[in-house]
């Protein structure tokens, strides 16, 4: 049985709405967990931003709030910051050297086992660069990332984005193959199935990659509503994608990462369509 996880808000997406009374992030971060896991999620994910912006002081406290009551952080999207610029051969591999540790240390202190590579405007090739230099920039700072996260217990797994977000690293065949090419422990694959949607890529392409897929994320396209609110798409691609993880026996984590119409309101929602669909027997 697969684990059913939700995205904070404030992540990939911005959190939808202004409280009378702002919180601090710590606040959020603690609230909005707790709200996901009494909604029956088994975990939550967070953006490994997030947690880099924390002080010394504000780790510390949301340190103490995940000893009180665990916080279940499971995985960490929104990864690297754009100006790290890592497939730029002149990029200042002093400061991604610095994010690497410090981000590192905070997603391993507080139990997160994946970090999602996604990060688009981090990872694409910039103009002027060839895909050959871009390729070797990117891939020296990747086995940099995993030479210091993975006996920290942190696995990498590239996310296939659309392209519009990403230049490289864009279909799952494509990064299921970068993934083999490396052949390390703590690097692996994420399957999206939003960004699988997009790019028009089958559902039972995670077949030929099962072995290597650690982790996912769901909502529907067009509009990365939240799993199970249909706009424009194809309301059947998530249940096949669900019942092709089901057949290959997938029992890692799979996340909503969505846009929120309102957070509060939408996570039992999700949580019940995401349930039924990964317990439902394929027709």
């Amino acid at each position: 049985m697969v684990k059913l996880g939700c995205c904070l808000p404030g992540g990939s997406f911005m959190p939808e709405g202004v409280a009378e009374v702002p919180q601090s992030l710590v606040e959020q971060i603690v609230e909005n967990c707790y709200h996901i896991l009494d909604a029956g999620f088994d975990y939550t994910e967070v953006g490994a931003s997030m947690l880099y912006s924390l002080t010394d002081e504000e780790v510390e406290a949301l340190a103490k709030a995940d000893a009180e009551r665990s916080l279940c952080l499971y995985a960490a999207n929104s990864l690297f910051l754009p100006e790290l610029d890592l497939s730029n051969p002149a990029a200042d591999r002093e400061k991604q050297t610095e994010y690497i540790h410090k981000v590192t240390d905070r997603l391993s202190r507080f139990g997160v086992k994946y970090a999602v590579f996604g990060s688009g405007g981090a990872r694409s090739i910039p103009e002027g660069v060839s895909e050959e230099e871009g390729r070797k920039a990117l891939y020296r700072f990747m086995n940099e990332f995993i030479d210091y996260a993975a006996p920290r217990g942190v696995t990498m797994v590239i996310e296939p984005l659309r392209r519009r977000e990403s230049n490289i690293f864009v279909t799952v065949p494509e990064c299921a193959a970068v993934v083999r090419e490396f052949n390390r422990e703590g690097l692996s694959l994420l399957c999206d199935s939003f960004h699988m949607s997009q790019e028009n890529t089958p559902v039972d392409a995670v077949y030929d990659a099962v072995e290597l897929i650690k982790h996912c994320h769901m909502s529907e396209a067009p509009d990365r509503t939240c799993p199970g609110t249909i706009t424009t798409g194809d309301p059947a691609y998530n249940k096949q994608f669900a019942a092709c993880l089901n057949k290959v026996g997938f029992t890692g984590g799979v996340s909503a990462e969505c846009s929120f119409a309102d957070f509060k309101t939408d996570v039992p929602v999700i949580y019940a369509y995401m349930k039924k669909i990964f317990t439902e027997k394929e027709n």
